[in-house]
């Protein structure tokens, strides 16, 4: 990475939300490294010690408690947002944030959202002059786009950062999951597949950082993706090569369309299920990283010689035809994405071995 946004972080206090999470550990990690002072609001210390920043203790449900922890701080990351939480409850959470940061005098935000709220992904090309107003959507969708909304006409700064397909070592879904599933059998793609708009977790915090130095920043969007997009298959094929197993098979589009019936309604915004509330609270007591050794080492018990078959969600991210363009981080930001599929490969590789026992 340049010196620019090594210098231009050194001595900086900032806040970061969301430090415990798989960008965020990175993230933390690269701040300190570039002489940013660090502190970090986590609802539990395990899975924290290690990380090089002044630990804050809590959640977002207290305003005013928020406002006195962020006083002092130039720069906010917001990386919040809690899955086993309602969409509803996240906004909530956000808006208290965002009040508290332009009480405390925040100067800058640097917020992550994701490429789900425009329209048009992921079956055509996308850029951030793209129209977000479709109705309907996931639960998740709407949160992301009403947050961006709430940024673009907030009193400080700010960067929107709209990642696609975040991977690599931690990504619960894009790189842990598959691996687990080729691990116990193999993956199943749509024939034809589409094109998996990639961006290795290193990239996107490479974003946050010159997000957080660029001047002149206004209230600003920018859609972060690898070099280019690549098969689903290379991606798969790669995480079973590295960990020596797997199988990655082809179906026809129709058939696996047709095999899952009608989509749900995802118009209601569900309260998380026990499950996910007992998830919450072990994952809070023994850290995310041995919860999700554990929940992974069950998996192998229960699972072996089976195939993953995409839901509804997955069928539409491996049947996309769209290229997700980065030419204004590019030109605004100096983004310059550092991991190509092979490099990012490389990279997860140590970790995928682990993972796979």
């Amino acid at each position: 990475m340049e010196t620019d946004a090594i210098v231009g972080l050194k001595g900086r206090k900032v806040f970061v939300t969301g430090a415990t999470g798989f960008i965020g550990r990175r993230l933390v990690a690269a701040l300190a490294e570039h002489g940013a002072e660090v502190t970090a609001l986590v609802r539990s210390r395990a899975g924290v010690r290690d990380l090089p920043v002044e630990i804050v203790m809590g959640g977002m449900e207290d305003e005013s408690a928020l406002a006195a922890q962020l006083a002092g701080h130039e720069v906010l990351f917001n990386l919040a947002y809690d899955v086993r939480a309602t969409a509803a409850a996240n906004l909530d959470a956000f808006d208290r944030l965002l009040k508290a940061a332009d009480t405390a005098g925040v100067k800058r935000i640097v917020h992550t959202s994701s490429i789900v709220v425009y329209d048009d992904w992921p079956d055509h090309d996308i850029d951030e002059t793209g129209s977000m107003e479709r109705p309907g959507g996931s639960a998740y969708r709407r949160a992301k786009v009403a947050m961006e909304m709430r940024l673009m006409s907030a009193p400080m700064s700010v960067a929107i950062l709209q990642p696609t397909i975040v991977y690599g070592p931690g990504s619960s879904l894009w790189t842990d999951g598959f691996a687990t599933a080729l691990a116990q059998g193999g993956v199943v793609l749509p024939e034809p597949e589409g094109r998996c708009n990639g961006v290795f977790v290193d990239d996107v915090v490479q974003a946050a950082l010159r997000a957080a130095v660029l001047p002149d920043l206004g209230r600003e969007r920018f859609v972060i993706s690898g070099p280019e997009p690549f098969p689903w298959s290379a991606l798969l094929e790669g995480y079973a090569r590295i960990i020596g197993r797997g199988e990655v098979r082809h179906v026809p589009l129709q058939q696996l369309t047709a095999g899952l019936g009608p989509k749900p309604d995802e118009s209601e915004d569900a309260p998380p299920s026990l499950a996910a509330r007992v998830s919450a609270l072990v994952r809070r007591i023994i850290g995310h990283q041995r919860f999700e050794a554990m929940v992974r080492g069950l998996k192998r018990r229960v699972s072996k010689g089976g195939m993953l078959h995409p839901n509804h969600h997955l069928l539409e991210e491996f049947s996309g035809a769209g290229t997700c363009r980065i030419d204004h981080a590019r030109q605004r930001l100096g983004y310059a994405p550092d991991f190509d599929l092979t490099s990012g490969l490389a990279a997860s590789a140590d970790h995928l071995r682990r993972l796979a026992g």
